[in-house]
């Protein structure tokens, strides 16, 4: 997607909590994706110092890679993942499971077919625990709009079961080093119909995922009418609800 492709918010603004979702177009926006993965990793040793203490990869660059950043109104950003999109029939074949578990069976099966993949997940350091169910909401609506049969993500070890009891991920492969950090990931995966089956009770993820979805389709026809000389200037994002006194993650800082 073409950084000048860009939309207006997709939300008025309201009193109280705002969690505010967009994607990461501008130099400026991509900067601070950077910014907060790197405060996040160092908070928790998972890196090394890097220079101008931003931590990116090649796969930031990738037109099948897509950074989104979650903040509270217009203030600094609370979390941030990116989502790669593999779908072989647009020649996306590139993801970062695919750097560490590429010849692993199961996940060729996947890559033959097509998913999308969640990687880079970082938190501030008082992250809201709605936070993560509606990254994990837009993972589920990126999927929706790109029609991939699979889900894939590769968290850290210790936070593996997060994603198998709350979203019904299975894990397809043994543990392995991670690309670019100091730990190991599983491999985790899900077909789109079973976790819409697993979370069909859960009011958040539901709604992040309705909200999701409703955002991207209008981003992606909203670049698709464009084109490369679109003239919309302003961050496409979205807001969910209000609440007064949210829950956090604590220490929480990356997965």
């Amino acid at each position: 997607m073409n950084a000048s492709n860009r939309i207006a918010p997709c939300a008025e603004s309201h009193s109280g909590w705002q969690l505010r979702c967009s994607i990461a177009q501008t130099p400026q926006e991509r900067d601070e994706v950077y910014k907060l993965r790197h405060e996040a990793y160092r908070r928790d040793g998972a890196i090394d110092r890097q220079p101008g203490d931003r931590f990116s990869d090649r796969f930031d660059s990738l037109p099948n890679s897509f950074s989104l950043v979650l903040r509270r109104n217009d203030t600094a950003p609370k979390a941030t993942v990116r989502i790669s999109v593999l779908r072989p029939d647009l020649g996306w074949t590139e993801a970062p499971s695919r750097h560490v578990f590429g010849e692993h069976p199961a996940l060729e099966a996947m890559a033959n077919e097509s998913y999308v993949e969640a990687s880079r997940l970082c938190f501030g350091p008082q992250a809201r625990r709605d936070v993560f169910v509606n990254l994990l909401g837009h993972l589920a609506a990126l999927s929706d709009v790109f029609d991939t049969k699979w889900l894939v993500a590769c968290p850290r070890v210790e936070h593996a079961h997060v994603y198998k009891s709350l979203f019904g991920f299975r894990q397809l492969a043994e543990p392995r080093q991670y690309y670019g950090v100091h730990f190991q990931t599983e491999l985790l995966g899900i077909g789109r119909e079973e976790i819409r089956e697993h979370v069909r009770h859960q009011k958040r993820m539901l709604t992040a995922w309705s909200d999701g979805l409703e955002h991207l389709r209008r981003l992606f026809a909203f670049a698709s009418a464009a084109g490369p000389s679109g003239e919309a200037t302003s961050s496409s994002s979205v807001e969910f609800g209000t609440s007064t006194q949210p829950p956090v993650f604590g220490r929480l800082s990356t997965c």
